[in-house]
């Protein structure tokens, strides 16, 4: 697989293990071993090691010191309560920038914006993810409060966009998102913290029900190859 220009060895390694676990091409429970991981993607062993502390912070794999990594479940209770994280977090963040941002800040935002519609336009889905996540990283990032952006990006963006790139997404999914996205640039534009509260929540609700619906189709799939003969 070519690693795509700007990607780091950890990314792609975080992006690789994260497929394979989400398929159930790696075992539940077994337990993964950085060396061998390292010689399987051509790697050292640190990127195979910060690639790991990325899915422990998805909740994908548990690290036990002196011992291994071991492979979780992911169950929709995980993907439910890890987006109620996410939307409390990023509803605080689009208040906190609809009151604070300079007009500065919302310009740069209007273009992260309007090269996440190029992107939807050609419905090129890793430059719209790209885009997606510079659009969210921007306001998130933009109030300072790292602690909060540090929670929302590892917990769930990753995970998220590889359970629907393993469904598919269609033309009414890109509508939605840059309908809810604008309608999110329109409350900035008009000062209205409480309206960018409540659509950036309904926003994280939205993609939930996408990523539970692509979660339930990757189980089934999985289930069915384990019974084909």
């Amino acid at each position: 697989m070519t690693k795509p220009v700007g990607e780091t060895n950890y990314v792609r390694v975080a992006n690789l293990l994260r497929n394979e676990i989400i398929a159930g091409e790696i075992p539940l429970g077994g337990w993964l071993r950085l060396n061998a991981l390292a010689e399987k993607y051509g790697v050292s062993v640190q990127p195979v090691r910060e690639a790991l502390q990325q899915l422990e912070g998805e909740g994908l794999v548990e690290i036990f010191p002196n011992r291994g990594v071991r492979v979780r479940a992911l169950d929709r209770q995980r993907l439910i309560h890890s987006h109620e994280i996410g939307e409390a977090l990023e509803a605080f963040l689009a208040y906190q920038f609809a009151e604070e941002a300079s007009l500065s800040s919302l310009r740069k935002l209007e273009a992260l914006q309007a090269a996440h519609d190029v992107a939807l336009d050609a419905l090129d889905w890793p430059r719209i993810d790209a885009a997606n996540y510079a659009f969210h990283r921007f306001i998130n990032m933009h109030g300072g409060n790292l602690e909060a952006a540090e929670i929302i990006i590892p917990r769930y963006y990753g995970l998220s966009e590889s359970l629907l790139y393993k469904r598919g997404r269609t033309q009414a999914y890109a509508d939605r998102v840059r309908a809810e996205h604008h309608a999110l640039l329109d409350a900035f534009r008009d000062r209205d913290p409480s309206r960018a509260r409540e659509i950036s929540g309904k926003h994280v609700r939205a993609t939930l029900d996408d990523v539970l619906d692509a979660f339930e189709a990757t189980q089934n799939r999985a289930a069915k190859s384990r019974t084909d003969p």
